[in-house]
């Protein structure tokens, strides 16, 4: 029982640490923090945290099987999740020379449900977040053995998210830090858009070093 819980705290672990990088799910929280204020923002955090939960169900009762099976298709998400993020960066570089729209640009939002469902969206089809879940599915399906155990993993998941996420809402929806944004627009696209490459290129090379 012991290594079961160790195997779980990892896997919580190994989430939180991928969550607090910056990918999708972080510019959706922060575009609507920017553009919308709080509430939108946690909105949008509480829909990622569903879209969590869901993630953490098919991990721990069958998504392990698939990616068993089909290994490669491991490498194959992690070469679509590279690519993404370096779109993005693409995108950050693009708009801090030509002053363009990018991702991260204040959002609109648009009510509760709507921000719930784009949040949910966002990270059920975003391909860093599938990677991870199916590298925590090789192992934390074997662990997951009960309903119990099946509830406290899913909903633990949910709500690291939330925090994670919703700290990220929380802090792009600070007035100050608004304004620090419109003032230097250009330099924390050119900042996003080389996290976002780099991350987008280790995930390419990781990816393919493996096959």
């Amino acid at each position: 029982m012991l290594d079961t819980y160790i195997t779980i705290f990892a896997a919580w672990a190994a989430l939180s640490a991928a969550a607090i990088s910056p990918g999708p799910n972080m510019v959706a929280v922060a575009s609507h923090g920017l553009g919308s204020g709080r509430k939108a923002a946690l909105t949008v955090a509480f829909g990622i945290a569903l879209g969590g939960f869901g993630w953490a169900l098919l991990t721990a009762t069958g998504l392990g099987a698939l990616f068993q099976r089909f290994p490669a298709l491991l490498g194959v998400l992690g070469i679509a999740g590279g690519l993404y993020l370096s779109w993005l960066g693409y995108k950050g570089w693009r708009a801090a020379l030509t002053g363009s729209a990018s991702e991260i640009g204040p959002s609109q939002g648009n009510g509760f449900w709507r921000d719930t469902a784009y949040g949910f969206t966002v990270t059920a089809t975003n391909p860093k977040v599938a990677l991870l879940w199916g590298s925590l599915s090789t192992f934390v399906g074997g662990a997951t053995t009960s309903l119990s155990l099946l509830l406290l993993f899913a909903t633990m998941s949910s709500l690291i998210l939330f925090v994670i996420y919703g700290g990220y809402g929380l802090l792009f929806s600070v007035g100050h830090i608004r304004r620090l944004y419109d003032r230097f627009r250009r330099v924390s696209e050119a900042v996003f858009g080389t996290i976002f490459g780099a991350i987008g290129f280790g995930m390419i090379l990781r990816s393919l070093m493996g096959w």
